[in-house]
């Protein structure tokens, strides 16, 4: 993608200027909470990690179930999300945890 630096975003470009842990419990709102039942704020002290680490546990149970119903579910697409935002958490990286939850976010959307 060419785009000149006039100053100008590219429409195709979001900036998001929230720091990392603000994205990181947007993003969670939004999908791993609802999904896997984790809630952050009364959960694991807010420890992202482990939060993360419980949403990895329990979202294959989900994916096994879908798949024992004969349904084909979308979370299988995103245990590799939730795998890559744990282990950016465990690096205390809040901000790069954000960035596959939010493709994760587009993913499970399909659910």
């Amino acid at each position: 993608m060419n785009h000149a630096d006039d100053g100008s975003t590219p429409r195709d470009i979001m900036l998001d200027h929230r720091c990392g842990g603000r994205r990181l419990q947007s993003h969670a709102d939004l999908w791993p909470t609802p999904l896997a039942g984790v809630d952050p704020s009364k959960a694991f002290g807010g420890v992202w990690s482990d939060v993360l680490d419980q949403a990895s546990r329990v979202l294959p149970v989900r994916v096994e179930e879908a798949e024992a119903v004969g349904e084909d579910s979308p979370l299988q697409s995103v245990l590799p999300r939730i795998a890559a935002a744990r282990r950016a958490a465990a690096r205390s990286h809040l901000g790069a945890a954000a960035t596959p939850l939010g493709y994760g976010e587009t993913l499970s959307a399909r659910r």
